[in-house]
């Protein structure tokens, strides 16, 4: 049995058409992609990359089937991001010895899984070309925000709690400190010094977890976060710092005190980050540990 538990919203992964039919679990979305009949000396292989979210569930349901398939095998899995994994997977990347020609339109990997659906216009666009290709939703997830305030503990009630409303501020950069009135109202608890600053991580390039975490600020609180600010790729405040990527965002809020950043919970927690208590529609104030499983399914039978 291929153990496909894994805890790692709606990563999709993007198949060409022409490789397999509709599967709805990974494991069967990898196994429909085998040819009928392949050589002893032949080593299938079967390539992908995107996301950094599902990574460890993608690399956990390889090795298991690199384990037990019966002709030889080589799965891989790369975390580039959604945007990456998207652009190789339609072949929207230049061609290096002809830049001039415009994107190649040649698959670089054999399927892509990303938080952000393709376009309509771009799907369209590819099948007039006989370019086809399916979306499969096969994994939840959460994309929450972590911080490094010393001394604030990690449970309890003394954790730190936000509302949408003071995460765009913090995120536009309106509050720029940790004492700010309005943040020590809803945590009297919090004991910082004087002034003391807030450092900002942001992803850049086409980033799944920016889509997340800026379509959140827009639904819940559209009058401090701009619909144009709602993207994978967002114009950011020049006093943020860049942390591309699932592991450069733990290295900034790992080696930033007074940081503030967004990650996907898993990787979050398996590096020791703390996440904050983000009030939901019902007033209350959690973290992704404390709604579990129940609480990411209902929010994406919201959206």
């Amino acid at each position: 049995d291929v153990d496909a538990t894994c805890h790692t919203t709606f990563p999709c992964p993007l198949i060409q058409k022409t490789t397999m039919r509709f599967a709805s679990t990974v494991a069967s979305l990898v196994l429909a992609a085998v040819p009928a009949a392949v050589s002893a000396e032949e080593v299938l292989g079967l390539h992908g990359s995107g996301t950094t979210n599902p990574s460890k569930c993608f690399w956990h349901i390889m090795e298991k089937l690199e384990e037990q398939i019966k002709i030889p095998t080589r799965l891989t899995y790369r975390a580039v991001g959604s945007g990456t994994g998207q652009k190789e997977f339609l072949g929207k990347v230049l061609d290096p010895e002809d830049p001039d020609s415009g994107f190649t339109e040649k698959a670089y990997n054999d399927f892509g899984a990303g938080d952000i659906p393709i376009p309509s216009a771009d799907r369209d666009a590819y099948f007039a070309k006989g370019i086809e290709f399916v979306q499969l939703p096969f994994v939840l997830s959460a994309v929450t925000f972590f911080h490094n305030i010393p001394g604030v503990p990690a449970s309890g009630d003394s954790q730190l709690q936000m509302t949408a409303c003071l995460l765009a501020r913090i995120f536009k950069r309106d509050i720029t400190t940790w004492d700010h009135p309005d943040i020590l109202a809803i945590n009297p608890n919090l004991n910082v010094a004087t002034d003391y600053p807030i450092f900002v991580g942001r992803r850049v390039k086409g980033s799944s977890s920016t889509y997340s975490i800026t379509h959140y600020l827009r639904a819940q609180c559209p009058e401090e976060w701009e619909e144009e600010d709602t993207a994978s790729t967002v114009d950011w405040h020049p006093d943020t710092k860049a942390c591309d990527g699932s592991g450069p965002m733990t290295n900034c809020l790992k080696n930033n005190e007074g940081s503030i950043g967004y990650i996907d919970a898993a990787h979050g927690h398996e590096n020791g980050l703390t996440e904050i208590r983000v009030r939901n529609g019902d007033g209350r104030y959690l973290t992704t540990v404390e709604s579990g499983v129940a609480g990411v399914q209902q929010a994406a039978t919201d959206l």
